[in-house]
């Protein structure tokens, strides 16, 4: 056991002492929802210092947790480590149970905005979420005392019993840096999964927008000046902005529905399907608005608004979180939702922008605009306990209950989205048609990376 756990006047909040070398660091447990409150201004200052990303955010966190955390098998276990009163890292976990005829045989903990899978008790079975970038905020000065700390815990009582998962830690993360290195070195059994590749562009602060299009790829840069052309009064869409709160909450709809459209066409039920990342979306947006963090613009046709784009800012980055346009709209062969994102790196020229984040995902325009990016990886760090834990048989069942559950709930989804695409007489026909077209697609794509 590394200390001795003083519970302290509030009952939600534990301290256990730990010396590291000269100075001694206080480890703080905190299950009890009020934290993000209490702790915010804290949290931002240590988020901006060692500059992390929008979804480390405190407000990210707290909004987070009240559409995708709530849980009767979930509960909160923030981890603030202290030098004396200043605060040198936290790590923002949750933790959650599966029990089987009232018996624990699994205690999870995982990163608040990973995940958010609706049924707790069958685990996290590779639980995508909706947050692209995650990690533990830690003061730069701290990095590497901050993750033996981290390490010892894995075996303490409070921390043995637990399997450890980190979704969507980024190559540049203090996860895949710092830590996971040290874990290795440890030889703690631990490992790393690469998920996806997030692409990114550097806004060069020495240069312009007409150096950005002038040193694109011969067809990217055609297809920029088109859809440039299209762009103003007189010409094929307009681009707007909101003037008031309004504004933002028409845009958002509209946004949502063009979305939904979209992927609703395809045979997918969309992001906006979740009610919850509905009401999280919008949250997430008005809140950024008021904070003067929200880039927000439609593009607008003959035909109406025909396409949307929203970016949130923070700690000098821009996060190309979501967008939706029409693709039947009169002006859709000049890509006026590129236009929207064109507008935005034309701006951040003349803003204190280093870097517009592109997000997860390998979509082809992404090519048209950097070759650079990152890869995402999930960390799996096992109990180092394996009395009644997920090592153990009863859990390897319920293992291969989540996944079944996980594929058996995405295709019953994707079948009643052909239902509402094709009727019941060509729903089955449509599925099969569909789920063929998805498998040649991703051939097509495996033997050009090949």
């Amino acid at each position: 056991m590394i200390g001795e756990i003083m519970t302290l006047t509030k009952p939600k909040v534990k301290y256990i002492p730990h010396t590291v070398r000269k100075q001694e660091l206080t480890i703080r447990i905190h299950t009890d929802e009020s934290i993000f409150s209490t702790l915010n201004l804290e949290w931002e200052k240590l988020a901006h210092l060692s500059n992390q990303t929008i979804c480390m955010s405190s407000g990210w966190a707290a909004i987070w947790w009240k559409h995708f955390g709530r849980h009767k098998n979930r509960s909160l276990f923030i981890v603030t480590v202290y030098d004396n009163l200043r605060l040198v890292a936290i790590f923002p976990l949750f933790k959650g149970i599966t029990k089987l005829g009232g018996i624990t045989i699994q205690q999870r903990m995982q990163l608040i905005g990973s995940g958010g899978n609706t049924n707790e008790q069958l685990g996290f079975s590779d639980d995508y979420g909706i947050s692209d970038f995650l990690d533990l905020i830690v003061d730069p000065h701290y990095g590497t005392r901050t993750a033996n700390l981290f390490i010892r815990l894995l075996a303490s009582p409070e921390f043995a019993n637990h399997q450890f998962t980190f979704h969507q830690a980024r190559d540049d993360s203090y996860i895949m840096q710092t830590l996971y290195p040290l874990l290795k070195k440890s030889k703690r059994m631990v490992r790393a999964e690469h998920t996806d590749t997030c692409y990114y562009i550097e806004v060069d602060r020495k240069g312009d927008f007409q150096d950005f299009i002038t040193k694109a790829k011969s067809n990217a840069r055609r297809r920029f000046r088109q859809t440039l052309r299209a762009r103003g009064i007189g010409n094929e869409y307009i681009i707007e902005e909101p003037a008031a709160m309004a504004d933002v909450e028409q845009m958002i709809i509209k946004l949502m529905q063009l979305h939904q459209d979209k992927w609703n066409s395809l045979g997918y039920p969309g992001a906006f399907q979740d009610e919850r990342f509905s009401e999280f979306f919008k949250e997430i947006s008005f809140a950024a608005y008021q904070d003067k963090r929200l880039w927000l613009k439609q593009a607008v046709d003959e035909g109406g608004v025909c396409a949307v784009r929203m970016l949130l800012l923070y700690n000098g980055r821009f996060y190309d979180y979501m967008s939706g346009y029409d693709e039947g709209s009169p002006s859709a062969k000049y890509r006026p939702g590129i236009g929207l994102l064109l507008d935005l790196v034309e701006n951040s020229f003349k803003l204190p922008i280093e870097r517009i984040e592109l997000l997860r995902g390998d979509e082809s325009y992404k090519h048209d605009f950097t070759h650079l990016a990152l890869k995402n990886w999930r960390i799996t760090i096992p109990e180092t306990s394996y009395w009644k834990t997920g090592w153990g048989l009863p859990a390897s069942i319920i293992r291969v209950f989540s996944i079944s559950h996980k594929y058996f709930n995405r295709e019953k989804t994707l079948l009643k989205m052909q239902y509402k695409k094709e009727g019941l007489l060509n729903m089955i026909s449509g599925y099969f048609k569909f789920r063929m077209e998805i498998i040649v697609d991703k051939i097509n794509k495996l033997k050009k990376k090949g």
